[in-house]
């Protein structure tokens, strides 16, 4: 569970949409009241702005979610054997890992268009003076080139008493720099799947 405790610092972009998901669907699902979420980012920032977002959000589902970044130590400060026994004895019902895993980049051509109503120039009323305009004028369109970076985050939530997965899946975004409005944007669409699929919000 814990050896996906990697290095990785992707924020997420506003829009987040989660591509696939699994669910465990032989069991019940469990009663959960607390859980640890673990931003798996080098980036401290990044990781708290996250993990802050899905402490207000889970809370408003009646769950206390716990940030990572305030109760577990940098990786590299702690031996595994002894990570997995801190969260074995702690009361944590569930950890949540949210880890970013891939990321790809895409060119699109943004044309320009002309706003404002539309009044054909005087040449166009008639058709000999426009047919000797329209193959003495080739028109190039106005545009640019946008360069965008896709990133692919998986999210994967364990129960702690058997350390089994009970939900899973991969997110899809654009890369943006207000890690901040990433944060909230992604916790926002995690906690709302959450729901949709009855892991939290039960009775």
């Amino acid at each position: 569970m814990v050896s996906v405790l990697a290095l990785a610092a992707l924020p997420l972009r506003a829009g987040t949409k989660i591509v696939h998901r699994w669910v465990l669907a032989d069991q019940p699902m469990p009663k959960f009241k607390k859980i640890l979420v673990i931003g798996v980012m080098e980036n401290y920032l990044i990781r708290q702005e996250l993990e802050d977002e899905m402490e207000r959000l889970l809370a408003k589902s009646g769950l206390q979610g716990i940030k990572s970044h305030m109760v577990l130590p940098p990786r590299n400060e702690m031996m595994e054997g002894e990570l997995k026994q801190r969260i074995k004895e702690s009361d944590f019902d569930g950890v949540l890992i949210i880890r970013p895993k891939a990321m790809r980049k895409e060119t699109k051509e943004v044309v320009k268009n002309l706003a404002g109503p539309y009044v054909p120039p005087a040449g166009y009323y008639t058709f000999w003076p426009y047919w000797n305009m329209a193959w003495g004028q080739v028109y190039v369109p106005s545009s640019n080139v946008k360069e965008e970076t896709y990133v692919s985050t998986e999210f994967n939530l364990y129960n702690t008493k058997d350390e089994k997965l009970l939900w899973s899946g991969e997110t899809e975004t654009v890369y943006l720099e207000d890690f901040g409005k990433l944060a909230r944007e992604y916790a926002r669409a995690l906690v709302k799947q959450l729901k949709k699929d009855k892991v939290i919000g039960t009775k």
